[in-house]
C-alpha cells in the first residue's frame, strides 16, 4: 500500500526527468556518438536506481515518519481518554468493569463494579436500548448516562459514559422552579353558607375564609386576588406546587373550621394549572381543572399539566347536598325541547347495566314516548343484575330494545342520544353511537372525570344525586303536566334508587326520599322493586363463598376475591363488597373478580371515612367517595395484591 501511494506521488516527476534526459541523451548523441551512448546508459542507470533503490529508501523513510505519527496519535488519544470531561467505563450488564478511563477512576470509582452506582433497571436499559439516557446523582453531581450502540455481533460489554451535567440540571431545576403557576379557588357552599346565617354575621365568615386563604398564599409567596365574592385567583411559582404537596393542601382541612350556623362545613374547590407552553394555555388548564373539581363534588384539589396529566386530592367528605330545583327544571325543559326537535330517541346506559342505569334508561325512553317520539333503548345483552327487569319491560310491550349494530344503523343527523348513569365514552354500550350521533345529552350522577364525553348539547352531572334514576325522575316531574306514565316506569325508576342508595341508607338527601315519595304515590310498588332483585340460587353460592374467603387487613381494610368467572361478575362483586362492609370493624372492602373477556374486575366500597375513589383512579376506574371499581389485565388475586401494594404505599395498611 505505502509503494502504490509512493509511486503514485513521485511518478508524475520521474517521467518528466526521464524525458528530458532522453531528450538531452539523443541530442548528444547525435552530436558526438560515444558521448550519446553514455548518456542514455546514464539514463538507464537513473532510472533503474529511482525505481528500485531511491523507491525503497524513500518508503522506509514514509514507514518511519508513519509509525512516528501513529504513536503520537496513540499517545495523544490516550493522554485525552483519560484526561476527557466525559468520564468512560466498559462494563457488562451486571456492571463489573473491566477498563476504565482516569477520569472515571479519579471523580467515579476506583472499584471493579458499578453496580451500587447505577440502578440495576437504568443498567438493564443503557444495553437494551438504543439512544437511552438516563440522569443519575452521585457524590452530589448529576451525569447524564449514555452507552455505545450494540454492535452486529451482540457483544456482552458496552462503553457506558458520564457526562456530568450539574450545572445543566441546577439551571434546568431553577427554571422549573421559576415557572408560573395558576390556581382558581372556589368557595363550594358559599351561597348556603350565607343563606344559613344571619346577615350581621355574613361579612365575619367572609373575612375568615378570606384571612385563612391569604396566610396560606402568604406562605407560598403567592399573590391572591378575589374577583368574585366565591372566587379567588393564585398565582405563584412552580415549586410552591411541591410545597402545597408535601403540606398535603392543609388549607382543604382548616377552611373545614369555619364557624358558621349552617350544620355542614365550609369546603372549597381548587383548580390549578402547571406547566403548559404558554399563560394562555395555563389559565386553560387551571380552569379545567376547577371544573373537574366542581364536576366530582367539590371539596378537592385538581392538578392538571397536561391533556393526560391529572391528579386529584382531597374530597375526604361525604357529599354535602349543594344543589336546588331550579336547575333540574330548567334541565328538564331543555330535554323535552331536544327530544321535540329529534327524528328519534336512543337512549344509553354503561356496559353491563345495573338497574340504575336500566331504570333510568326506561325513565327517558317513557318522557321521549310521552312527546310522542320514537325511543329505542341500546342493550347488546341483559345480564343477571337487570335480567327480572329487562322481562318486565319486555311484557308491558311499550319498550323497543334493540343492539348496538342496529343503533348503528338507526343513528341518523337529527337522532338524539342520550347517554345515562356514565360520563365516559369506554363505559357507553355502545361507544360507537357517540360518533354517529352529533346530537348528545347526558345525565350522570358520578364524579365528573378527565376522560368525559365532550360536544354534548346538554350534560346534567350531580354528583350530590343518589342516582340517575333520582335526576331522571325529578326531569319527569319538572317536564310538564301533560305528560303521563305507567307504573312500571315508576318501579323501575325506584328500583334504580333502590340500588345506588343501598334501600335507602347510603347517599341520600331529602331530594333522595322527595322522588321515592313521588314515585310511591305514582303508583311504585315496592314488593315489586325488590322483585327486581331477587337472584339465581347459583349465583347466591358464588357470592356466599365469595364473602368466605374474605380477609380483614389492619385499620379496617378488607379484602376478597375469587378465581371463578361470570359474565355477571361485576353485580357479584359489587354485592359481596357491599355485605362485607356491614361486617365490625370493617371501614373499606375490595372484592375482586374474573370477567369472561379474561379481565378483572374489583368493586371498592367504603363507610365514608375513606376515599375509594381516589383509590381506584389510580387504576384506572372512579366512581364515588364511598363506591368506586376499576378492571385490571390481572387475574383476581394479583389485581388485589395490587391493591394490597398500593395500600402499603399510601402506609394505609
Amino acid at each position: 500500500m505505502e509503494r502504490k501511494d509512493f509511486k503514485t506521488l513521485v511518478q508524475p516527476y520521474i517521467k518528466l526527468d526521464l524525458i528530458v534526459m532522453v531528450v538531452i541523451s539523443l541530442i548528444v548523441l547525435y552530436l558526438k556518438l560515444w558521448a550519446g551512448v553514455a548518456c542514455l546508459v546514464a539514463v538507464v542507470f537513473v532510472s533503474i536506481y529511482h525505481a528500485k533503490i531511491a523507491a525503497v529508501q524513500t518508503e522506509k523513510q514514509i514507514a518511519e515518519i508513519k509509525s512516528n505519527l501513529t504513536q503520537e496519535n496513540d499517545e495523544i488519544t490516550r493522554n485525552f481518554i483519560d484526561t476527557c470531561p466525559i468520564y468512560m467505563c466498559i462494563s457488562n450488564i451486571n456492571g463489573d468493569v473491566t477498563w476504565s478511563n482516569e477520569g472515571f477512576r479519579n471523580e467515579i470509582t476506583s472499584e471493579d463494579s458499578i453496580a451500587e452506582i447505577i440502578d440495576s433497571k437504568i443498567l438493564k436499559k443503557l444495553f437494551e436500548q438504543e439512544q437511552y439516557e438516563a440522569i443519575i446523582t452521585y457524590k452530589e453531581s448529576r451525569y447524564k448516562l449514555t452507552a455505545s450502540t450494540q454492535d452486529e455481533s451482540g457483544h456482552s460489554k458496552r462503553m457506558i459514559y458520564f457526562e456530568n451535567v450539574t450545572a445543566a440540571e441546577i439551571v434546568r431545576d431553577k427554571f422549573k422552579d421559576s415557572r408560573p403557576a395558576f390556581a382558581l379557588i372556589n368557595v363550594d357552599n358559599y351561597d348556603e353558607l350565607m343563606a344559613a346565617s344571619p346577615v350581621e354575621k355574613q361579612s365575619v365568615i367572609v373575612a375568615e375564609i378570606e384571612t385563612m386563604l391569604r396566610e396560606w398564599a402568604a406562605t407560598l409567596n403567592a399573590s391572591l386576588t378575589r374577583y368574585r365574592s366565591n372566587r379567588y385567583i393564585l398565582f405563584c411559582e412552580h415549586k410552591e406546587i411541591d410545597a402545597m404537596l408535601k403540606d398535603n393542601f392543609s388549607i382543604m382541612e382548616k377552611i373545614h373550621e369555619v364557624e358558621t350556623e349552617a350544620d355542614f362545613p365550609t369546603t372549597l374547590s381548587i383548580g390549578i394549572g402547571v406547566d403548559a407552553a404558554t399563560l394562555a394555555e395555563l389559565d386553560t388548564y387551571a380552569y379545567q381543572a376547577l371544573d373537574l373539581a366542581l364536576g366530582r363534588g367539590g371539596d378537592q384539589v385538581v392538578i392538571k399539566r397536561s391533556s393526560d396529566d391529572i391528579e386529584y386530592f382531597g374530597g375526604s367528605l361525604s357529599n354535602v347536598e349543594r344543589r336546588n330545583k331550579g336547575k333540574s327544571r330548567i334541565m328538564a325543559h331543555a330535554l323535552v325541547q331536544l327530544i321535540h326537535d329529534a327524528d328519534k330517541v336512543l337512549v344509553m346506559g354503561h356496559v353491563r347495566p345495573d338497574l340504575d342505569s336500566f331504570g333510568s334508561a326506561i325513565g327517558v325512553a317513557a318522557l321521549a314516548q310521552a312527546a310522542k317520539k320514537k325511543a329505542y333503548i341500546v342493550l347488546n345483552e341483559p345480564n343477571e343484575a337487570i335480567e327480572l327487569a329487562y322481562q318486565a319491560a319486555r311484557e308491558t310491550g311499550r319498550f323497543e330494545f334493540i343492539n348496538g349494530e342496529m343503533a348503528n344503523a338507526l343513528a341518523m343527523r337529527e337522532t338524539l342520544l342520550v347517554i345515562v348513569d356514565t360520563h365516559i365514552g369506554p363505559m357507553c354500550e355502545e361507544q360507537s353511537l357517540l360518533d354517529r350521533c352529533k346530537k348528545l345529552v347526558v345525565i350522570d350522577h358520578h364524579r365528573k372525570s378527565a376522560n368525559a364525553i365532550e360536544n354534548t348539547m346538554l350534560t346534567y352531572m350531580e354528583p350530590f344525586a343518589s342516582s340517575a334514576s333520582e335526576q331522571v325522575c325529578e326531569m319527569i316531574q319538572y317536564a310538564g303536566n301533560n305528560f303521563e306514565f305507567e307504573k312500571f316506569e315508576m318501579d323501575a325508576l325506584l328500583a334504580g334508587i333502590t340500588l345506588d342508595t343501598k334501600n335507602f341508607t347510603q347517599n341520600t338527601g331529602a331530594r333522595t326520599f322527595e322522588s321515592a315519595s313521588w314515585l310511591r304515590r305514582n303508583g311504585a310498588d315496592m314488593r315489586n322493586v325488590m322483585n327486581f332483585f331477587k337472584m339465581r340460587l347459583d349465583f347466591f353460592q358464588k357470592k356466599v363463598n365469595m364473602i368466605a374467603s374474605a380477609e380483614i387487613l389492619n385499620n379496617g381494610y378488607a379484602i376478597a376475591y375469587t378465581k371463578e368467572s361470570d359474565e355477571s361478575m361485576q353485580v357479584l362483586t359489587a354485592q359481596a363488597a357491599d355485605e362485607l362492609l356491614e361486617m365490625r370493624g370493617v371501614n373499606a372492602v375490595f372484592v375482586a373478580g374474573a370477567l369472561t373477556n379474561g379481565k378483572t374486575t374489583v368493586s371498592a366500597r367504603s363507610n365514608g371515612l375513606i376515599n375509594v375513589q381516589v383509590m381506584m383512579e389510580h387504576f384506572g376506574g372512579g366512581g364515588h367517595i364511598n363506591i368506586a371499581a376499576a378492571q385490571f389485565e390481572q387475574t383476581p388475586e394479583l389485581a388485589i395484591q395490587e391493591v394490597i401494594k398500593y395500600l402499603r404505599e399510601e402506609k394505609l395498611i
